[in-house]
């Protein structure tokens, strides 16, 4: 039971996370919106301005709860991917039009006040009133979407019926589930969103230390892959705090924030709900301090190896706030310095948001350097996070340092045989990583493997028999490392992961 909730936890981690990295560009649209619509503007450029970011806001931002539905649902879907893309718009469409049906001939449906539909535990969704659920909405009714279909969509009947089989019978399944789920809903979600607030005051209410654990779990759970499970619900629901915005409310940090963005030029200050957008200290700061400690410690004739092994990982770290690559290189080696890394990111981000900073900083340089642009500087107070960054870089390199010498780790550049493992370089130097087959056979061949999905930077596929796991086979292409949990085996391949998970579907026969 323990490793099936565990690999469900996987699954869940893994799928989210697709519709999220699109997220990265809305972004980077929207800053561009929110740059050409200044009052300075002229009258051309501000209207062309208006039009992007009304566009990602409406179009993307609000949009959040169908997206998640889709991706998530197709993320967990093993095959006939297309078909599990219907089947998760319909069932999405199904629930709005069903929950306000039932509302509406039961006299549920909260009336409109000054401010429209805010603080009535609804809101309008794709134009139709229903029970405020959110993102958590898309979320559920995917995770739904995706374990019918796949414990459905191969099913066959007699030749009669036959037209009714496979993904139509998911489709006729889960409209029955969907119509009871909307109906539930109306009843139940009043008391889950109840309970949901005070969740956020509790959190609240805990302050700094509160923060810190926040801080300390996004990054001490990477190994599992499940870390998304702790920044999700306070970027997008009401865990990560509310408030009133014109006439409606706005629920978890990202989106207060990305509401706040659009009024930028007319606000005193950013909600403090922007410290759960601050866990990318590290993914600079504490990265750069790591590196140097590597090739301070790493024996003198490693250290030119060394040096061009990590300084990639590290300018993808920084400039990408990709830091898996980096990361894995050391954590299990010494799960100490795991700890102490993950510590420091907790303790750093309650240091920089104590001493006023509020620049909303999740990622590298690149996700950054739009937020310089577009917030003023005596709003996010950017020069703090850099001023704290230059002693964070100081405390990562000497702890480091200190540790490594103390209990002679072998982090790289310290392998007993003085060789450095050129199976856990970057994949960044080659365009050429190795065969994928390589992968599929270290795997145990097709017939052993289940599913095969990716995250940003890691190969996740679930296999029948671990046994039959072949590590030297697979390391013969080029990775980073490899985690085992039950059936689900991850490869840590960095940015270039995508196309090598579809380069193993398209040999599998997968969608």
């Amino acid at each position: 039971m323990k490793d099936k909730l565990s690999g469900a936890m996987k699954k869940f981690s893994g799928a989210i996370v697709q519709p999220i990295m699109f997220m990265a560009v809305t972004g980077i649209i929207l800053s561009a919106g929110v740059i050409l619509r200044m009052d300075n503007m002229p009258a051309l450029l501000k209207g062309m301005g208006d039009f992007l970011y009304n566009l990602m806001m409406n179009g993307g931002i609000n949009q959040l709860s169908v997206i998640f539905c889709v991706g998530i649902t197709v993320a967990l879907a093993k095959r006939k991917k297309t078909d599990a893309a219907v089947v998760s718009l319909s069932m999405f469409l199904f629930f709005i039009y069903a929950n306000n049906a039932w509302l509406t001939s039961h006299n549920m449906l909260a009336k409109a006040g000054a401010f429209g539909l805010s603080g009535t535990g609804q809101a309008m969704v794709l134009g139709v009133q229903v029970v405020d659920m959110g993102v958590l909405l898309g979320i559920l009714l995917g995770c739904i979407c995706g374990y019918v279909f796949n414990k459905y969509c191969d099913i066959t009947f007699p030749d009669a019926v036959s037209v009714y089989g496979g993904t139509r019978f998911v489709y006729l399944v889960l409209t029955f589930v969907t119509i009871a789920l909307a109906i539930a809903m109306c009843y139940v979600w009043p008391v889950v969103n109840n309970a949901i607030n005070a969740c956020g005051q509790f959190i609240e209410s805990s302050g700094n230390l509160g923060l810190f654990i926040y801080g300390f779990l996004n990054r001490i759970l990477i190994p599992t892959g499940m870390h998304h499970l702790i920044y999700m619900p306070f970027l997008f629901t009401p865990v990560g705090g509310s408030v009133k915005m014109g006439d409606t409310i706005v629920s978890g940090a990202q989106m207060i924030y990305m509401a706040q963005l659009g009024n930028i030029q007319h606000i005193s200050a950013l909600d403090p709900s922007v410290k759960y957008l601050m866990f990318g200290f590290s993914k600079v700061f504490g990265c750069i301090g790591i590196v140097l400690a590597f090739i301070k410690t790493a024996k003198p004739k490693n250290k030119a190896k060394i040096k061009g092994m990590l300084l990639p990982l590290l300018f993808v770290a920084v400039l990408a706030g990709i830091t898996e690559p980096l990361e894995f290189s050391f954590m299990f080696i010494s799960p100490l310095l795991w700890v102490v890394h993950s510590v420091l990111d907790g303790l750093f981000q309650v240091i920089v948001f104590v001493l006023g900073c509020r620049a909303p900083f999740s990622g590298g340089l690149i996700a950054f350097l739009p937020i310089l642009l577009t917030v003023p500087m005596q709003l996010s107070k950017w020069y703090i996070l850099f001023g704290v960054g230059l002693v964070g870089i100081a405390v990562w390199y000497f702890s480091f340092v200190f540790l490594i010498n103390k209990f002679d780790m072998k982090t790289p550049g310290r392998e007993d045989t003085g060789e450095t493992d050129t199976q856990q370089s970057t994949d960044s130097k080659s365009n050429a990583l190795g065969d994928v087959n390589d992968i599929i056979e270290g795997l145990g061949g097709a017939e052993n493997i289940n599913q095969v999905t990716n995250c940003f930077t890691r190969l996740r596929v679930d296999v029948k028999d671990l046994s039959k796991l072949d590590e030297a086979k697979i390391n013969k292409f080029k990775n980073n490392g490899i985690v085992k949990k039950g059936n689900n085996v991850q490869i840590i391949i960095g940015m270039k992961v995508q196309s090598v998970r579809e380069d193993v579907c398209q040999i599998l026969h997968m969608d």
